[in-house]
């Protein structure tokens, strides 16, 4: 099998007499696979009415696919279901928080996957329609399970928070029964649920109800903390269903989802039910959707394709899976009439496609192929409304030479584990979007990630399951960006980190609640206490004093906290007033490094640059450094963003050019005891280019063209 690249395609929206040549052109350029069934002529329009499936359409377009070497993905329909099911079922519809249906007509997942008619209905369009329908085509690839998992991401209003879902009675049966497999007993549901302004005690199971208020609104903590991420559990429990149904008729084929992190208005998935991590354990394949160009995203926050990549990729890596991109951008996009909100072009087709390979995607498709008349947003396309080709379309088809160059090499290489693992916790996520609070730990992530990325570090994310099972031991350094809640056996475990040799950060406010969100009696908590080499931490006010470090003056940011640190810890920094305010302390083989102010969000603020410069400074003293680097005059915000791809006799260093300028760089790669054998360089066309061998760092000088991509590829000798 070859690597699966290609583009999304709605066949029931274009017409028949177009396919030919559409084909035509992705074979032409290098695509072998072809998304289909999703949101544009979906289950809507296939099942016009109950039990009339009209799927003949599709059928030819399989036929006509397979004559272009094009393999077909389907989707599997349940984010668009039929009219008249609505119709048929008026109560099918989610329901928010107060009381109101979602609107019909509008976005995708306005079905509630609890209602037992849903339920039923979606199966059997599964069961009875699309299982024999794809199995009976011989180039029938494999399935994605639904369309961005979750509820519906945009507000219905005009507002900037998007709506509470689902209150349906199913739904809420559907909760009494997780939260009694949770808790057990009545007692011990009202133990937890305990909130001051109203402590109810349940005295029936059904006396349970989800919380229609978020903690903001002075509604209990932990009850917000059980109905969000019952949420997670629930659509990761209905692809698993999905995936079940298929794997009873077709075992052969793989099964996929795709979705978000980051979303605009939901960062972590508290309000659309999403945990990635739980439905990676549930499906074949994991997959992202990449829009860098909606919302222009790189223009504030230059780390977006990386971090949100190496997010994916994470997920993947931790259920043992290959990372899928679904949709890639592949035109201007967004914006409306008076868009586009990014004129997405040729470069970026290279640039965001090297990016992807450089994160170990092993599948990847453009969205769409041919942007729809009908949906006058911007959203695409690599062809015009009439199919004709685009400057993107070559760039789009060079990649695919580039992708066939390497074929055996892509499909083979993977990326190593990061030097760095940042932990995030849905819980965490969950609470601080219900106290107003999830803009601050995004941005918390964002900084940790960026002062490290800056730095070359490769950046991993983990989460408290990884903690405990020890997965963690393999990193060097562990970021915990405003992680507020922290239970017991997590802390334990990242004390043995530590003890283990690696290094711990802390920012203020680390580890202050449980896992129920409830307040720790002291801190800081066992584990993290001999972790950080902290007596007590304490919570003060703003303003924040500057932090003097190293002769110079820092800006204090958002909160501190005030410390007394053990007598062995040290003290490497102070505020202006003299407390503490960056303390080390070594524990075991480790150590575990304080930060008693958010400098995590805080190197995103203007003169915030606490946390990369310390990081440059302290890491290499710990004999920490990254994999590959990559220098050059005037570096500034990693506008040449380097990734390793490696095999056992090759490595490759695919590079992602932002930078306005040409560019003679000097790349400096581990070479782990080995020796290269030939190092070339270039992207369709590549030549030997001059190096070095200083010890065990190979140096490689290059010349990068304003804005191209690069790939270098390092032949390793047999033995070193």
């Amino acid at each position: 099998m070859n690597y699966l690249y290609g583009a999304s395609y709605s066949p029931l929206v274009f017409p028949e007499s177009a396919w030919e040549s559409d084909l035509r052109l992705m074979k032409e350029a290098g695509m072998n696979l072809v998304r289909t069934g999703d949101v544009h002529g979906s289950w809507d329009r296939v099942e016009l009415q109950e039990g009339n499936y009209q799927l003949d359409t599709f059928i030819r377009f399989y036929e006509m696919a397979a004559q272009f070497d094009q393999q077909v993905i389907f989707t599997t329909g349940a984010s668009c279901p039929p009219l008249w099911l609505q119709r048929k079922h008026p109560d099918v519809v989610i329901l928010s928080n107060l009381g109101q249906q979602y609107p019909m007509a509008a976005s995708y997942h306005w079905a509630c996957i609890h209602h037992p008619a849903f339920l039923e209905a979606s199966d059997r369009y599964l069961r009875n329609a699309l299982l024999p329908m794809a199995l009976a085509q011989p180039n029938h690839f494999g399935w994605q399970i639904t369309n961005e998992i979750g509820f519906p991401f945009m507000p219905t209003q005009q507002n900037a928070e998007i709506e509470l879902y689902c209150y349906c009675e199913h739904c809420q049966a559907k909760f009494r029964e997780w939260v009694q497999q949770k808790y057990g007993t009545l007692t011990a549901v009202s133990d937890a649920w305990m909130w001051g302004t109203t402590a109810f005690w349940y005295n029936e199971w059904d006396d349970i109800e989800a919380p229609r208020a978020k903690p903001s609104a002075w509604s209990g903590v932990t009850r917000w903390l059980d109905w969000r991420l019952f949420w997670q559990w629930a659509f990761a429990n209905f692809a698993r269903r999905q995936h079940d149904l298929i794997k009873q008729q077709d075992s052969p084929h793989p099964t996929s989802v795709n979705m978000f992190n980051f979303k605009g208005f939901d960062r972590f998935g508290t309000f659309t039910g999403l945990d990635q991590w739980q439905i990676a354990q549930n499906v074949d394949h994991i997959g992202y959707d990449l829009y860098p160009g909606s919302g222009n995203k790189l223009a504030s926050r230059p780390e977006h394709n990386s971090i949100f990549l190496d997010h994916g990729r994470s997920v993947s890596q931790s259920a043992g899976t290959d990372f899928w991109l679904h949709e890639m951008e592949s035109g201007p996009i967004g914006g409306w009439l008076m868009g586009p909100d990014y004129n997405t072009g040729p470069v970026d087709i290279w640039r965001n496609g090297f990016e992807a390979l450089g994160h170990d995607v092993k599948l990847l498709l453009y969205q769409p192929w041919r942007e729809w008349d009908y949906q006058p947003l911007h959203w695409g396309a690599l062809v015009d409304l009439d199919g004709n080709e685009t400057p993107r379309l070559k760039a789009a088809a060079g990649l695919g030479q580039f992708i066939r160059n390497h074929d055996a090499f892509l499909q083979t290489a993977r990326v190593p584990r990061g030097e760095v693992a940042i932990l995030e916790s849905k819980a965490n996520a969950i609470f601080l979007r219900g106290v107003n609070q999830e803009e601050d730990l995004f941005a918390a992530q964002r900084g940790a990630y960026r002062a490290l990325w800056e730095l070359d570090y490769r950046v991993d994310f983990i989460t408290p399951a990884q903690v405990i099972n020890g997965t963690i031991d393999d990193y060097k350094v562990v970021l915990l960006p405003l992680m507020g809640l922290i239970d017991a056996e997590t802390a334990v475990s990242l004390s043995n980190f530590v003890n283990n040799g690696g290094l711990l950060v802390g920012f203020a406010r680390c580890g202050t609640l449980d896992h129920q969100g409830w307040s720790h009696h002291q801190l800081p908590i066992s584990g993290l206490r001999e972790a950080f080499g902290l007596v007590r931490v304490e919570a003060d006010s703003p303003p924040v004093p500057p932090i003097r470090w190293n002769g110079r003056s820092y800006p204090g940011y958002k909160n501190r906290d005030l410390v007394e640190a053990m007598a062995e810890t040290a003290v490497l920094a102070t505020f202006e007033d003299g407390n503490p305010a960056i303390t080390l302390a070594k524990y075991g083989t480790g150590h575990g490094l304080y930060i008693a102010t958010q400098a995590d969000s805080g190197y995103l603020q203007t003169e915030g640059g606490l946390l990369k410069t310390l990081m440059a400074d302290l890491l290499p003293q710990l004999g920490i450094k990254p994999g590959v680097t990559i220098s050059y005059t005037d570096k500034n915000i990693r506008e040449i963003d380097p990734h390793l791809l490696v095999t056992p006799s090759r490595s490759m260093i695919l590079l992602a050019n932002y930078h306005q300028q040409d560019v003679t760089a000097r790349v400096a790669v581990k070479g782990n005891g080995r020796s290269p054998h030939a190092i070339v360089a270039g992207i369709l066309e590549e030549e030997p280019v001059r190096w070095d061998q200083q010890d065990d760092t190979i140096l490689i000088d290059i010349t990068l063209p304003q804005e191209e991509p690069m790939a270098i590829t390092i032949d390793w000798h047999d033995t070193p």
